[in-house]
Parts: structure tokens; sequence; C-alpha cells
């Protein structure tokens, strides 16, 4: 069934009709022969009750939805397809922009074409050239082996001194400040390279407290920009497991320059997440930028393999058999299991009785279960997993990715602004959802109250700190 163009004009403006127009049917058989022009469809908008546009705007929306190659197609759009899929473009760019299609009607429809090529730069792709043509960094980041990152840490700095002071004639524990002195000076370096750094594309939120997560982040880090798509373009992104700050307020200070420098933030769900890395989340969004949550997937005929990787990162290699290792990462992924799980009661009662695999077996599932709430809860869930950008009120969406592949693929997208985007409606809402991980990117309540409050509210709050 054809579209009404009465129900176009409503998604190009934004709002029904002030005034239905009696010309619909002469505007449908327009579309359907000889085409409607640009003066026609001001006469349209006019006996609709809606604003007239510019002739530069109505040249915005003919390349986005003219399909037909003809002299006419460039003066008229000769379908109602063609008309229907400008206008959705058209909105795309509205609420990607601007998170309020009326409002971005009445404002760019004004606008010369000058003026709107000047407001479409913001979201252009960007050549991947312009990556892969930077010269190397002066100083590089030198690498530190995620075996090695733990020593940049504070907790095993104090475990070695007090090992020490119980024990000063300890070789192993000086060998291990021996050896975490070289790392820390490799940390310094890394620490002021990433002062100097002329680029940075990429923040990577992360949250330290064992051993082994440290490793998981390192690993996850190399196998996100090894990818292909990212390999040749010459990204710098900031790791803070890879740079050591003594200082507690200066850390605190290169951390939120780092974040308002990089233009997006690769936050990395793992056991358990702080206020530390959730504030960095919020943080970004609220600059108006992407942030890509990598939650990982684990397939349920893959999450033993997933346990037993987590269980040799976290111990010796007799880790993934070892019940003490198990009960300890089962403590981290279901905690309530030692209050309300008998058998997990039991195995804690009588460790010499318990059966390892069956152990393991409720481990997998726990951390499956834990991974797969996390992403719900960012992605569908929780309100604070869409953050106001502080400077435009636009409301902006975490981008969940759920392999390694997407997140790749998710960053390429960001830094050449290549992301796509359909767009729905929800519960009375209008929501942008990315293309690669269905999340959703942006969002324009339907509630009429709500709209009306915040954007009166909103703008009178940034007129009044801009002046």
């Amino acid at each position: 069934m054809t579209e009404q163009v009465s129900t176009i004009l409503a998604r190009l403006t934004g709002q029904e009709a002030p005034t239905p127009a009696k010309d619909e049917l002469q505007a449908q058989a327009l579309l359907e022969g000889s085409g409607l022009g640009y003066s026609q469809l001001n006469e349209l908008l006019l006996a609709s009750g809606y604003d007239r546009v510019s002739p530069g705007f109505f040249r915005y929306l003919l390349a986005g939805g003219r399909e037909e190659s003809t002299e006419a197609a460039h003066t008229a759009f000769k379908s109602v397809d063609s008309f229907s899929k400008a206008v959705e473009q058209f909105r795309i760019w509205a609420v990607l922009s601007y998170g309020n299609v009326k409002y971005a009607f009445k404002y760019l429809s004004k606008l010369d074409d000058n003026s709107i090529n000047l407001e479409l730069e913001s979201t252009a792709p960007i050549d991947e050239e312009v990556y892969s043509s930077r010269h190397e960094p002066l100083i590089p980041i030198e690498q530190i082996a995620g075996t090695d990152t733990y020593y940049l840490g504070y907790i095993i700095a104090r475990e070695l001194n007090d090992r020490l002071a119980e024990n000063p004639e300890d070789e192993v524990v000086r060998e291990e400040l021996k050896k975490r002195d070289e790392i820390v000076a490799k940390g310094k370096r890394n620490h002021e390279a990433y002062l100097t750094s002329d680029h940075m594309d990429v923040y990577v939120a992360t949250s330290m407290r064992e051993r082994h997560e440290y490793q998981v982040v390192a690993d996850t880090v190399a196998k996100v920009f090894a990818d292909p798509r990212l390999r040749n373009l010459k990204i710098r992104w900031f790791d803070p497991t890879q740079a050591y700050c003594e200082d507690r307020i200066d850390k605190g200070l290169v951390e939120a320059l780092m974040l308002r420098r990089a233009q997006c933030t690769l936050y990395l769900a793992q056991e358990a997440d702080t206020l530390g890395k959730d504030s960095e989340l919020a943080s970004t969004l609220a600059q108006g930028k992407p942030v890509i949550a990598y939650v990982p997937r684990v397939p349920p005929d893959k999450e033993t393999e997933f346990a037993d990787e987590l269980l040799r990162m976290v111990g010796d290699s007799e880790a993934p058999g070892n019940l003490k290792a198990i009960l300890g990462q089962l403590r981290v992924y279901a905690p309530e299991a030692a209050w309300n799980d008998p058998e997990v009661q039991e195995w804690i009662r009588c460790p010499a009785q318990a059966d390892t695999g069956a152990a393991k077996a409720k481990l997998a599932r726990a951390i499956r279960k834990h991974y797969e709430k996390r992403a719900t809860t960012l992605k569908d869930s929780h309100p604070l997993g869409l953050q106001v950008n502080l400077e435009t009120g636009v409301a902006n969406g975490v981008l969940v990715a759920r392999t390694l592949e997407e997140c790749a693929e998710l960053v390429f997208r960001v830094l050449t602004a290549t992301l796509e985007f359909a767009l729905e409606s929800q519960a009375g809402s209008l929501v942008l959802r990315e293309r690669v991980t269905g999340s959703i990117f942006r969002v324009v309540t339907g509630d009429k109250l709500l709209t009306n409050s915040f954007w009166n509210f909103y703008l009178l709050n940034v007129a009044n700190s801009a002046s």
C-alpha cells in the first residue's frame, strides 16, 4: 500500500499537520507522475500548516532520496518511495545530530546550501588515509606484557613490601621487587608518552583488582587493535594498564584528560565493574561521544572452555581442576551461592569430597549468566544506559559489542564516521539503532510533556551558561 503524503510530511516535520491539507491527492498524483518540485512541496507544506523550506534544504532532501538518473530527477521527487526514503535519511540525521526531528526541521529547513553542507560535515565519513598517513609517535609506547602489567598496580607493591618486612632475607621477594622496579620504569615512560601524544583516538576503560584481570585486559586490547580493519590505521589508544602514575590526584587528572581527548571509549565489562570505570562510561556519553562496551558472549557449548581459560589465568596449569580456584571464581560470579546453594555450601564444608567437575560446570554457567545479565543491563534495561550530552541535550546510548570482531568493527566505524542506523518506534518513542549490534544509539521520547519541559529548561540552562 502506498504511503500517504500527509504521513511523510508529519515524519519530515516531526509533528502532525496543524491544518490537514486538501491537496494531498494532487501531491500524490504528482509523485506518481511528473514529479513533486520545490515550489509544489512548499505549497503543500503551507496548506498543511507547516513552514516552508529553503531551496538548499530541498536540494539536500532530493540528494538523499534520489534513485533516478534522469534530468528531471534533479529538480523533483519522482515517486512516493523516493520522497519517503529522502525523509527517512533526514530523520536519521536529525536524531543523530540534534536529538529532535521537529527542532532539526525548523532549524535546517531555513539554511542555504553552504550552511547545510557545514552542518553535514560533522557526520561526513572520514577517509582511512587520515589515520594511515600519520607519522609514527616521537615517543612510542613500550608494550608491557599482560603477565607483567600487574606490577604497575598498587596492591602488589603493598604485598611485596609487607612480605619483605616479615622476612628481609627473602630473595624471591627481592627479585620480584627488582622486576617491579623495571616494569614501573616502563610504565612511567609510557605515562609521559601518553601525555605528549599528538593523537588520542580511543580510551580503554578497565577495572583492575586481581592479577589475572590484567592478563585478560591485555589479551582483549591486543586482539581488538590487531584486527585487519584497524591494524594499518595507526590508531592510538590510552590503556591505563600500560602506564604508571604514583600520585592518585595526577592519575585522575591524566585519565580525565585522556577521556576528553579520545573520540570514543572502549569499556571492557569484567568480573566486577567499578565506580571509576562506570563514571568513565558516563563521562564519555555526557560529552556526546560513543561508548563501545565489550561484553563477552559465552555460548552454551563454549562455557566450559571459557571457564578453563579463566582458571588457567587465575593460577598455575593445575587451576582448571583446582577446587580452590573454582570456588574463588564462584565467589566472584555467583556470590549468592555460598548462602543459597546447598551444593556449594557442602563443597565449602568438605572440599575433599567435592566434585570438581560439577563445580566447574556450575562456574561455567555462572560466568555465562553474568555476562548475559551485564549485556542486557547495558543494552536494554538500565535507564543510565542512556546519558544526555551536557552541551546539546541529545540522549546517547551505549553500543554493546558481544565479540572482539564486533568491537573492532565499531571502533573502525566510529573513527571513520561510518556507523549505520535504522529508525524505529518503540513504546511511543523514536529510537535510532546501530545496525551492527542493534544497540540504541539515540532516542527521542514520545512523551509530549517531557519533550516540552526538557527542551524549554535544557535550552534555557544552556543559554544561561553561555551568557
